[in-house]
């Protein structure tokens, strides 16, 4: 049975207006993830709240936001912390910085070493913002929402706080394949159509990703190419990511896993392993599938042979 939730008339007022609309993903205007709040912290309050924690909000935060920079200018001898306008990335392993100009900065801080490392000063406008903020527009270099916000994943709100309930999109309805893209849109290597940027330009939720993006079709390890590793793997014919990934991180587990990484492989894998100890028995005590199947976080699930 479907549960409602009481919206206070205040609330209602504001998002509703007489008359329904027809969806359109492609045509409907960005709203931002403050008017989606309004509502949802009422209807799915753990949602809201977790998703708040994780990285994804505050993939691109401005420098002197409260608590945005957590890497130590005092150690840093190849640009001043005065020439930061923003930062990417919330800092759970390492955050990189972006000029005035979106230009990157040439050292980011590695958070666990607690040290500088080199960074390639590439166009941020062009190889990093697509995928840090939401409803971006390459030509005006202009966005709706700094970080990664609902409607990246849910597409632009606009006809649903109109008064069409069906506007927005659920990942959940999408077909597999379409449904791993809206992860794909960014967790991937490769340039749009025009070879310029790094990201789909003009994707929405439930599209065809292969009509926006060329993947490199990456062979070595490297950061955000998880869908591009995913879809050479048994597992893209009928593993999604949200199989093993809660998109809202309400789970809290580090990577938003919805299970510790061993429950997850066992939950399909039972039949042929047990578990570890029998599996891999001279594995060490702190090793889980990961560590042999995904080592440094690939995403191929590569079977092992010896």
């Amino acid at each position: 049975m479907r549960k409602y939730v009481a919206v206070p008339a205040a609330v209602l007022a504001v998002v509703v207006v007489a008359g329904l609309v027809t969806g359109d993903v492609h045509t409907a205007e960005y709203k931002g993830s403050g008017v989606c709040k309004m509502c949802h912290k009422l209807t799915h309050q753990p949602i809201v709240e977790s998703y708040e924690k994780t990285a994804h909000p505050k993939a691109l935060q401005k420098a002197d936001a409260e608590g945005a920079i957590v890497a130590d200018f005092s150690t840093n001898t190849i640009f001043a912390k005065d020439k930061v306008a923003y930062v990417l990335g919330k800092g759970h392993s390492e955050q990189a910085f972006l000029d005035a100009d979106f230009q990157v900065l040439p050292a980011k801080w590695d958070v666990k070493a607690k040290a500088w490392r080199p960074a390639q000063a590439v166009d941020g406008a062009t190889q990093c913002l697509g995928c840090h903020v939401t409803a971006y527009d390459p030509a005006k270099k202009a966005y709706v929402e700094a970080g990664v916000g609902c409607e990246a994943c849910h597409g632009p709100g606009g006809e649903h706080v109109a008064g069409d309930q069906k506007a927005m999109v659920n990942p959940e309805n999408l077909d597999k394949a379409r449904q791993t893209m809206v992860c794909g849109q960014c967790h991937s290597a490769g340039k749009d159509t025009t070879g310029k940027f790094a990201h789909p330009v003009g994707f929405r939720p439930g599209d065809d990703l292969t009509k926006a993006f060329v993947d490199a079709k990456p062979t070595a390890p490297g950061r955000n190419q998880q869908y591009s590793e995913h879809m050479t793997s048994k597992h893209a014919a009928d593993v999604g990511c949200t199989v093993c990934h809660d998109p809202h991180g309400v789970t809290g587990i580090k990577g938003q896993l919805k299970k510790p990484v061993n429950d997850l492989c066992l939950d399909c894998h039972v039949g042929t392993v047990k578990d570890m100890a029998t599996h891999a028995p001279n594995a060490s005590a702190e090793a889980t599938c990961a560590s042999c199947h995904m080592p440094r976080g690939q995403h191929a699930f590569a079977k092992l042979t010896e």
